[in-house]
């Protein structure tokens, strides 16, 4: 019987602790998206000051997006070249929400579509 009530007080604990580890996992999984984002902010920022305008194409950056990035990274230019908002876009935990982070030239960083919450 004390075998039975320990194992119950193990099984709730654990109940309770497994959805915030796997919050705490996805979590960690947008940090990719702001540190990738704060990069591409800063080589935008050089790249303006060498050409007048923003880049149109992320590969013009010298910046390093990771091989093996779960995020897909994009930018878009305002009409005048003197904007742009990068985003970045993964299914981070492999349900139908997509997890989506913008950037734009005022260094705004915001989660526009947060996978994390739509659990």
């Amino acid at each position: 019987m004390e075998v039975m009530v320990a194992l119950v007080i193990v099984a709730v604990i654990a109940g309770i602790a497994y959805p915030r580890y796997q919050k705490m996992v996805l979590r960690s999984k947008q940090t990719e998206a702001k540190t990738v984002l704060r990069s591409i902010h800063m080589g935008q920022d050089l790249y303006l000051t060498a050409n007048q305008s923003f880049a149109q194409n992320l590969d013009d950056l010298d910046i390093q997006i990771p091989t093996n990035a779960k995020y897909s990274y994009s930018v878009a230019l305002g009409g005048d070249g003197q904007t742009f908002i990068a985003t970045a876009t993964a299914n981070i935990d492999g349900d139908p929400a997509l997890d989506e982070w913008q950037i734009d030239h005022d260094n705004n960083l915001v989660n526009t579509i947060n996978d994390v919450l739509e659990q």
